[in-house]
């Protein structure tokens, strides 16, 4: 695997689905932060934080995928702040791989997602395959429209 054409991926599971998100969306991993629920907010907004005085929507990435929860949400539950220099979104996730180079030719499948997938492709890298997220997708949700959908 040639190291330019590699690119890093936090690899995340939400409930037992495995998934990635590329490093440069990645702004920080915290702990599960106090938050402050949204009524009639759609059921995979987990809440609003304060990160560093601005409010972020956080999205419980399981549920966003169509997943279910059972159980409630742990103080170590990690939460993936994402953005793109203009928007934040912290996604609300079960488990922190880690970071794994992937080479290009292991993101596959491009052509087959997009549109309402919240995939952008697949990763088939040594530790497995998982669906790399469409990150732009999730930055654009329009949280007003699905509380009243």
């Amino acid at each position: 695997m040639s190291s330019v054409a590699a690119r890093q991926v936090l690899r995340l599971r939400a409930r037992d689905f495995e998934c990635g998100v590329e490093l440069a969306r990645v702004e920080r991993v915290l702990h599960l932060p106090s938050l402050r629920q949204v009524p009639g907010g759609a059921n995979y907004l987990a809440g609003l934080m304060i990160h560093r005085g601005r409010s972020v929507a956080v999205v419980d990435l399981a549920l966003w995928l169509g997943l279910e929860r059972s159980e409630p949400y742990a103080l170590d539950t990690p939460v993936v702040l994402c953005g793109d220099g203009a928007r934040q979104t912290g996604l609300l996730v079960d488990e922190v791989a880690g970071v794994q180079s992937v080479a290009e030719e292991d993101v596959q499948m491009r052509a087959s997602f997009g549109g309402d997938t919240p995939f952008a492709a697949t990763l088939n890298a040594g530790s497995g395959m998982a669906l790399l997220l469409d990150i732009e997708r999730i930055l654009a949700i329009d949280f007003a429209a699905a509380a009243r959908a």
